[in-house]
């Protein structure tokens, strides 16, 4: 039966191939990357934007349906778009492992079925482009999503620099020379000190203003997709309600104030009072006194002016949340059959980052058995937090320091605290070659990325999208 299984997986994705049916009537959606001018607090400056051809920003679909897709690339830079937490062919993750670059002018064809729904996202997998918001929305609707009708709000939150990323990483390196390991805990929550923080491409000079109804609920899409930021997220005066985390549904847990590390998502839900209010949504980066966020506004409401200063420094990320969320479909109990040991390491003095010690792409990749329950044990020997990211799956978040989870959080993407041991277990049904890294950018291109191979399965061609 396994045999079975795994033969029927790889036909599955030889049949992906990105070339839609020519039989099908419906014309491809145009996915158009292009540089666009934009003022950022009164100076000039040029980001990268995803959008269709009416402007609409990112992409929107629903569950069970076909996302045929070419994405053009109208900018100078060669680049790849990854669709960060689907479930999808080997072949069709937007990779340098899995497909050639899109070189400036030219355009790739994306075909595959969407088989989840939830807060999902797209972005670059080349160099330092996720910096310059080379990245947009990706949601999946289903039924069970609109029964209630609430109001549907995207916030996407971005770290922003008037300094070029390659500029920034080459100062990284320059600055940590002589740097001991063990620095102050406060020094470690952010290796870059940015120009601002972004919502929806804005700050809170000129937030983006949502209006609602009273009495209606408004289901809050918190996409964090900075590239070096973890993020603590206020609904202020209205209660909120966590739904969903990474896209997968749990058990609501509620609160004003919730974490969101860099790559991850929160679904949550919030009512909008009787009566005429206004309801500023705010994100705080976290060691940082920052802050961005949109307002959500009844319709004769004055908007007030907001400061992009909080009154207070913010502290660290922490596990108290992690470990109350609650999966509505966990996976089913069984015992791994195969245990990786993921080990995240550290030269601050030289500003590397590494996976078992080996830095990127001067990588063994791990190796794991098709149909296994399979764990993967990280190990964070470093001070600093890694929001570590497997493409391609969704796993339980099923043990915290040694603290076992019941039913955790399914997610795509896991913070990892600096001396900390977190275990995840996840299917093997997806066969291919999957990146692992963190989702820090600098962190990421500095060499803390690896990837799984699917024993059986080709090793990729290239690693630089060269294929």
């Amino acid at each position: 039966m396994k045999i079975g299984l795994w033969a029927a997986a790889l036909i599955w994705i030889s049949l992906s191939t990105g070339v839609a049916d020519a039989s099908s009537s419906k014309q491809p959606t145009i996915l158009i990357v292009k540089k666009i001018p934009l003022v950022v607090n009164g100076k000039k400056t040029e980001l990268f934007r995803i959008e269709q051809p009416d402007g609409t920003w990112g992409y929107h679909g629903a569950k069970g349906e076909e996302f045929d897709a070419i994405v053009k690339n109208q900018t100078d830079e060669p680049t790849v778009v990854h669709w960060h937490g689907l479930i999808l062919p080997n072949n069709q993750d937007g990779t340098p492992i899995t497909q050639p670059l899109i070189m400036p002018g030219e355009e790739y064809h994306y075909h595959f079925k969407l088989e989840q729904s939830g807060t999902y996202w797209m972005h670059s997998h080349y160099g330092l482009q996720i910096q310059q918001h080379l990245s947009a929305p990706f949601i999946i609707s289903d039924g069970e999503e609109t029964k209630n009708n609430p109001q549907d709000v995207t916030m996407f939150l971005v770290d922003f620099s008037y300094k070029n990323p390659e500029r920034i990483l080459k100062d990284l390196k320059k600055g940590m020379k002589g740097t001991s390991m063990k620095m102050p805990a406060a020094r470690d929550l952010n290796d870059v000190k940015y120009d601002a923080y972004l919502t929806n491409y804005r700050t809170l000079e000129d937030p983006e203003i949502i209006r609602v109804t009273p009495g209606q609920s408004v289901r809050l899409r918190i996409i964090n997709g900075a590239a070096a930021t973890n993020f603590f997220v206020s609904t202020g005066k209205l209660k909120g309600e966590v739904i969903a985390t990474d896209g997968q549904s749990v058990t609501p847990l509620q609160g004003t104030e919730f974490q969101v590390a860099a790559a991850q998502r929160l679904d949550v839900l919030v009512n909008i009072p009787k009566g005429e209010g206004v309801y500023p949504i705010l994100a705080q980066g976290e060691g940082t006194n920052m802050q961005t966020g949109l307002v959500l506004a009844t319709q004769n409401m004055q908007i007030p002016v907001l400061s992009e200063k909080a009154t207070k420094v913010a502290g660290a990320l922490n596990y108290a949340q992690e470990r109350q969320y609650k999966a509505l479909d966990p996976l089913q109990i069984k015992k791994p059959e195969q245990t990786l040991s993921v080990n995240l390491g550290g030269d601050m003095a030289k500003y590397i980052w590494m996976i078992n010690n080996q830095e990127w792409p001067n990588v063994t990749p791990l190796e794991i058995t098709p149909n296994k329950r399979v764990e993967i044990v990280f190990h964070n020997e470093t001070e600093m937090a890694h929001p570590m990211h497997f493409h391609g799956h969704t796993f339980e978040v099923t043990e915290i320091d040694g603290k076992s989870l019941k039913d955790g959080p399914m997610r795509d993407t896991v913070l990892v605290l600096p001396h900390s041991t977190v275990k995840i277990k996840f299917d093997a049904i997806h066969p291919g070659n999957w990146f692992l890294h963190c989702h820090l950018v600098y962190h990421q291109e500095a060499g803390m990325m690896t990837y799984v191979n699917y024993k059986g399965f080709p090793f990729p061609k290239s690693l630089t999208g060269e294929l």
